[in-house]
């Protein structure tokens, strides 16, 4: 075997060492990675452009799949809040078809809707020392100019700073913002500013989307880090805003002006 098959064959088992899962987080923002497209396997979500004709109570539907457009209701869908992104001719859309009434669809995701830069704005919060215990310091009494001065003090630190996701149209996303670089200086600031998932790549599957995170180091190909995935469920989804949820919590954003990813 010569050196470039070998090369070669090793480089296609790292790529599919790297499709496990796992929950190890890449720490380094600028991390060079190579992103593993996600094979949607059991996705049951409809795929196609929405057509002339859609209405309050209609979609028109042209499927990727081939044939011709198919008109669905969507009034239960928009009753049971899963209606997600009015669409326009030319959309892209993802509807999940009720399997007993194939002319109504229960979940319905204006993918043209979730591309863009969607972003948070995020507080630090206070550090835990572990040297100090809260209970102590609670029953430690301060005057009010101690307690006017760590006022002025916290409000200078309280800086809120952008969380941005850009949703691309290939699937693949872009982090931007979260916290800043620690130093030797920041680690006696009393506040922190809470980690930031670096998403990679968004999907849609059955309803719900997939961010996936992670991937695998080009430099010498020697260190990998495996694939994982956040899964949320789609809460809110307007021109300019978008609420996810996830496993513990309700994230809201708001789109960059002039962000829209074009089709």
């Amino acid at each position: 075997m010569n050196r470039k098959s070998f090369y070669f064959i090793l480089f296609t088992l790292i790529l599919f060492v790297a499709c496990g899962k796992t929950d190890e987080t890449p720490e380094e923002d600028d991390m060079d990675v190579v992103s593993q497209s996600y094979v949607a396997i059991g996705d049951s979500m409809l795929y196609g452009l929405a057509c002339d004709g859609c209405s309050d109570t209609t979609l028109v539907l042209l499927p990727d799949s081939g044939g011709d457009p198919v008109t669905y209701s969507i009034v239960r869908a928009r009753s049971e809040k899963k209606f997600f992104g009015r669409p326009q001719i030319g959309d892209k859309m993802a509807v999940m078809v009720n399997p007993e009434d194939p002319t109504e669809v229960l979940v319905v995701i204006n993918l043209e809707r979730v591309k863009g830069t969607w972003y948070y704005e995020q507080l630090p919060v206070l550090r835990r020392r572990a040297h100090i215990d809260s209970a102590e310091v609670q029953q430690m009494e301060f005057t009010e100019e101690e307690k006017a001065r760590f006022d002025s003090l916290l409000s200078t630190l309280m800086i809120p700073r952008e969380y941005a996701y850009t949703f691309k149209r290939d699937f693949t996303m872009k982090t931007e913002g979260g916290p800043p670089r620690t130093s030797s200086l920041d680690r006696d600031l009393p506040v922190v500013y809470p980690p930031m998932t670096r998403y990679m790549e968004w999907h849609i599957f059955n309803g719900k989307i997939i961010l996936t995170y992670g991937g695998m180091k080009i430099a010498g190909m020697k260190d990998t880090v495996k694939l994982t995935n956040d899964t949320a469920e789609f809460v809110l989804l307007r021109n300019d805003t978008m609420a996810l949820r996830f496993r513990d919590h309700v994230q809201g954003f708001r789109l960059r002006p002039d962000t829209l990813v074009e089709k």
